[in-house]
Protein backbone atom coordinates (compact mmCIF):
# COMPACT_ATOMS: atom_id res chain seq x y z
CA UNK A 1 0.00 0.00 0.00
CA UNK A 2 2.86 2.62 0.91
CA UNK A 3 4.45 1.20 -2.30
CA UNK A 4 1.57 2.46 -4.35
CA UNK A 5 1.31 5.73 -2.48
CA UNK A 6 5.25 6.49 -3.54
CA UNK A 7 4.88 5.46 -6.96
CA UNK A 8 1.63 7.71 -7.05
CA UNK A 9 3.91 10.51 -5.58
CA UNK A 10 6.39 9.66 -8.00
CA UNK A 11 4.21 10.30 -10.90
CA UNK A 12 2.78 13.36 -10.18
CA UNK A 13 6.60 14.92 -9.02
CA UNK A 14 7.27 13.40 -12.79
CA UNK A 15 4.18 15.29 -14.26
CA UNK A 16 4.55 18.66 -12.42
CA UNK A 17 8.15 18.41 -13.17
CA UNK A 18 7.46 18.07 -17.03
CA UNK A 19 5.07 20.97 -16.70
CA UNK A 20 7.94 23.43 -15.48
CA UNK A 21 9.68 22.48 -18.50
CA UNK A 22 7.20 23.00 -21.17
CA UNK A 23 6.21 26.53 -19.61
CA UNK A 24 10.10 27.54 -17.86
CA UNK A 25 12.92 28.77 -19.40
CA UNK A 26 13.22 26.62 -22.56
CA UNK A 27 9.43 26.51 -23.25
CA UNK A 28 9.53 30.52 -23.15
CA UNK A 29 12.55 30.49 -25.95
CA UNK A 30 10.39 27.88 -27.86
CA UNK A 31 7.24 30.03 -27.52
CA UNK A 32 9.38 33.01 -28.82
CA UNK A 33 10.84 31.25 -31.21
CA UNK A 34 7.90 29.58 -32.84
CA UNK A 35 7.15 33.38 -33.70
CA UNK A 36 9.53 34.10 -36.35
CA UNK A 37 10.42 31.94 -39.48
CA UNK A 38 12.75 28.66 -38.78
CA UNK A 39 14.93 28.34 -41.60
CA UNK A 40 17.77 29.86 -43.43
CA UNK A 41 17.04 31.83 -46.80
CA UNK A 42 13.26 32.94 -45.54
CA UNK A 43 12.31 36.22 -46.84
CA UNK A 44 10.32 38.86 -46.22
CA UNK A 45 8.80 41.50 -48.84
CA UNK A 46 7.21 45.16 -46.86
CA UNK A 47 5.57 47.83 -48.55
CA UNK A 48 4.97 51.13 -46.63
CA UNK A 49 4.15 54.91 -46.37
CA UNK A 50 4.91 57.04 -49.78
CA UNK A 51 6.07 54.18 -51.63
CA UNK A 52 8.70 52.37 -49.19
CA UNK A 53 10.14 49.04 -49.99
CA UNK A 54 11.97 46.23 -47.90
CA UNK A 55 13.35 43.20 -48.94
CA UNK A 56 15.08 41.34 -46.73
CA UNK A 57 16.13 37.65 -45.95
CA UNK A 58 17.59 35.31 -42.78
CA UNK A 59 21.15 34.51 -43.84
CA UNK A 60 22.15 32.50 -41.01
CA UNK A 61 20.67 31.25 -37.43
CA UNK A 62 23.21 30.72 -34.88
CA UNK A 63 22.85 28.93 -31.64
CA UNK A 64 25.13 29.56 -28.86
CA UNK A 65 26.54 26.65 -26.32
CA UNK A 66 24.73 29.62 -23.58
CA UNK A 67 21.27 28.72 -25.15
CA UNK A 68 21.24 32.72 -26.97
CA UNK A 69 20.11 31.76 -30.47
CA UNK A 70 20.95 34.70 -33.20
CA UNK A 71 19.10 35.49 -36.52
CA UNK A 72 21.41 37.27 -38.74
CA UNK A 73 19.44 39.24 -41.02
CA UNK A 74 20.30 41.31 -44.95
CA UNK A 75 18.18 43.26 -47.39
CA UNK A 76 17.92 46.55 -48.89
CA UNK A 77 15.49 49.28 -48.34
CA UNK A 78 13.84 51.93 -51.38
CA UNK A 79 12.32 54.75 -49.59
CA UNK A 80 11.70 58.82 -50.61
CA UNK A 81 15.27 60.65 -50.57
CA UNK A 82 15.34 63.38 -47.83
CA UNK A 83 15.20 67.06 -48.98
CA UNK A 84 18.64 67.91 -48.03
CA UNK A 85 20.13 64.61 -49.81
CA UNK A 86 18.29 66.23 -53.64
CA UNK A 87 19.36 69.27 -52.73
CA UNK A 88 23.07 68.07 -52.57
CA UNK A 89 22.49 65.98 -55.72
CA UNK A 90 21.53 69.19 -57.86
CA UNK A 91 24.39 71.21 -56.20
CA UNK A 92 26.91 68.63 -57.61
CA UNK A 93 25.90 68.29 -60.72
CA UNK A 94 26.06 71.94 -61.38
CA UNK A 95 29.15 72.63 -59.21
CA UNK A 96 32.14 70.31 -59.63
CA UNK A 97 36.07 70.99 -58.63
CA UNK A 98 35.16 74.75 -58.57
CA UNK A 99 33.48 75.20 -61.65
CA UNK A 100 30.14 76.32 -62.06
CA UNK A 101 27.88 75.21 -64.84
CA UNK A 102 27.10 77.97 -67.46
CA UNK A 103 23.22 78.02 -67.76
CA UNK A 104 22.97 77.12 -71.05
CA UNK A 105 21.12 79.95 -73.80
CA UNK A 106 17.11 80.61 -73.71
CA UNK A 107 15.72 79.80 -76.81
CA UNK A 108 12.12 80.98 -77.87
CA UNK A 109 9.70 77.51 -77.84
CA UNK A 110 8.28 76.70 -80.56
CA UNK A 111 4.43 75.75 -80.74
CA UNK A 112 4.81 72.28 -81.07
CA UNK A 113 7.46 72.25 -77.88
CA UNK A 114 5.24 74.33 -75.92
CA UNK A 115 2.28 71.68 -76.57
CA UNK A 116 4.84 69.37 -75.56
CA UNK A 117 5.84 70.98 -72.24
CA UNK A 118 1.91 71.60 -71.11
CA UNK A 119 1.79 67.88 -71.05
CA UNK A 120 4.98 67.01 -69.16
CA UNK A 121 3.65 64.90 -66.24
CA UNK A 122 5.19 66.40 -62.82
CA UNK A 123 8.07 64.27 -61.61
CA UNK A 124 8.22 61.51 -59.69
CA UNK A 125 9.80 61.89 -56.37
CA UNK A 126 13.51 60.58 -56.09
CA UNK A 127 14.09 57.44 -54.29
CA UNK A 128 16.69 56.46 -52.38
CA UNK A 129 18.06 52.26 -52.19
CA UNK A 130 19.71 51.41 -49.01
CA UNK A 131 21.35 48.43 -47.67
CA UNK A 132 19.90 46.59 -44.48
CA UNK A 133 21.98 44.53 -42.12
CA UNK A 134 20.25 43.29 -38.39
CA UNK A 135 20.21 40.60 -36.31
CA UNK A 136 17.01 39.16 -33.89
CA UNK A 137 18.56 37.90 -30.53
CA UNK A 138 16.46 35.05 -28.88
CA UNK A 139 17.40 34.94 -25.06
CA UNK A 140 15.30 32.37 -22.21
CA UNK A 141 12.62 34.81 -22.21
CA UNK A 142 13.12 38.10 -24.67
CA UNK A 143 13.76 39.11 -28.40
CA UNK A 144 15.69 42.00 -28.85
CA UNK A 145 15.97 43.84 -32.49
CA UNK A 146 19.20 45.00 -33.19
CA UNK A 147 20.53 47.00 -36.14
CA UNK A 148 23.66 46.67 -37.12
CA UNK A 149 23.20 49.12 -40.44
CA UNK A 150 20.48 50.89 -41.88
CA UNK A 151 20.42 54.03 -43.88
CA UNK A 152 16.65 55.02 -44.64
CA UNK A 153 14.94 52.06 -41.96
CA UNK A 154 12.24 53.67 -40.60
CA UNK A 155 12.89 51.99 -36.85
CA UNK A 156 13.75 54.71 -34.82
CA UNK A 157 16.03 52.62 -32.49
CA UNK A 158 18.90 50.46 -32.97
CA UNK A 159 17.99 48.35 -30.18
CA UNK A 160 14.92 47.30 -28.98
CA UNK A 161 13.24 44.16 -26.87
CA UNK A 162 10.40 43.39 -29.26
CA UNK A 163 9.02 40.61 -26.87
CA UNK A 164 9.35 39.06 -23.61
CA UNK A 165 7.61 36.16 -22.49
CA UNK A 166 5.08 35.03 -21.02
CA UNK A 167 3.19 36.32 -23.88
CA UNK A 168 -0.14 37.32 -22.85
CA UNK A 169 -2.57 40.22 -23.05
CA UNK A 170 -1.66 43.02 -20.33
CA UNK A 171 1.99 41.63 -20.54
CA UNK A 172 4.78 45.13 -19.54
CA UNK A 173 8.40 45.88 -19.46
CA UNK A 174 10.74 48.52 -19.67
CA UNK A 175 13.97 49.02 -21.12
CA UNK A 176 16.54 51.53 -21.86
CA UNK A 177 18.25 51.75 -25.45
CA UNK A 178 21.97 52.41 -26.17
CA UNK A 179 21.21 56.57 -26.87
CA UNK A 180 19.74 56.30 -22.71
CA UNK A 181 15.53 56.36 -24.29
CA UNK A 182 13.41 54.68 -21.82
CA UNK A 183 10.95 52.58 -23.47
CA UNK A 184 7.79 51.36 -22.22
CA UNK A 185 5.95 48.37 -23.80
CA UNK A 186 3.16 46.66 -23.39
CA UNK A 187 1.08 43.49 -25.12
CA UNK A 188 -1.60 44.89 -26.18
CA UNK A 189 -3.35 42.02 -28.37
CA UNK A 190 -3.07 38.31 -28.32
CA UNK A 191 -5.31 36.07 -30.91
CA UNK A 192 -5.76 33.76 -34.13
CA UNK A 193 -5.99 35.16 -37.53
CA UNK A 194 -8.80 33.70 -40.46
CA UNK A 195 -6.20 31.33 -40.54
CA UNK A 196 -6.10 30.08 -37.03
CA UNK A 197 -2.43 31.19 -36.73
CA UNK A 198 -1.74 32.83 -33.38
CA UNK A 199 -0.50 36.80 -33.26
CA UNK A 200 0.73 38.70 -30.63
CA UNK A 201 0.69 43.25 -31.02
CA UNK A 202 3.14 44.96 -29.20
CA UNK A 203 2.93 49.03 -28.01
CA UNK A 204 6.14 50.66 -27.48
CA UNK A 205 6.25 54.46 -26.30
CA UNK A 206 9.14 56.78 -25.65
CA UNK A 207 9.72 60.43 -24.95
CA UNK A 208 12.12 61.03 -27.67
CA UNK A 209 12.68 64.96 -29.34
CA UNK A 210 10.19 66.66 -26.73
CA UNK A 211 7.17 64.51 -27.77
CA UNK A 212 5.68 60.98 -27.16
CA UNK A 213 6.78 58.79 -30.00
CA UNK A 214 4.57 55.05 -30.42
CA UNK A 215 5.31 52.38 -32.07
CA UNK A 216 3.00 49.13 -32.93
CA UNK A 217 4.38 45.88 -33.97
CA UNK A 218 2.23 42.60 -34.76
CA UNK A 219 3.86 39.72 -34.94
CA UNK A 220 2.52 36.49 -36.20
CA UNK A 221 3.16 32.34 -36.04
CA UNK A 222 6.10 31.33 -37.98
CA UNK A 223 5.92 34.89 -40.17
CA UNK A 224 7.72 37.58 -37.70
CA UNK A 225 7.06 41.11 -37.91
CA UNK A 226 4.44 41.30 -40.40
CA UNK A 227 2.65 44.92 -39.31
CA UNK A 228 4.83 48.01 -38.40
CA UNK A 229 3.38 51.32 -37.48
CA UNK A 230 5.07 54.36 -35.84
CA UNK A 231 3.48 58.01 -34.89
CA UNK A 232 6.59 60.41 -34.61
CA UNK A 233 5.98 63.81 -31.80
CA UNK A 234 4.93 65.76 -34.97
CA UNK A 235 2.26 63.36 -35.90
CA UNK A 236 3.36 62.10 -38.42
CA UNK A 237 2.66 58.26 -39.14
CA UNK A 238 4.54 55.95 -40.99
CA UNK A 239 2.74 52.03 -41.07
CA UNK A 240 4.49 49.29 -43.02
CA UNK A 241 2.96 45.90 -43.83
CA UNK A 242 4.33 42.57 -45.33
CA UNK A 243 2.92 42.02 -48.79
CA UNK A 244 0.46 38.99 -49.09
CA UNK A 245 0.12 38.96 -45.38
Amino acid sequence: MRLGRYAALAAIVIVFCVALAGCGVGGNQKKLLSYFPSEEGFAWEYAGTDDYVQTMGIDSIYKASSGEVTYSISGETIAMAADDEEESEDEFGLELEGFVEEPEEFEPASGSDLDLDLGDEPEEPAMKRSTLEMEYEFSKDSVIERIVDADGFPHRFTQLEVLRAPIKKGKTWSFQTPDWTDVKAEIVETGKDADKADYVRVRYEAEVDGGSYVETRLFKKGLGLVEFTATRPDGADFVCSLIGN
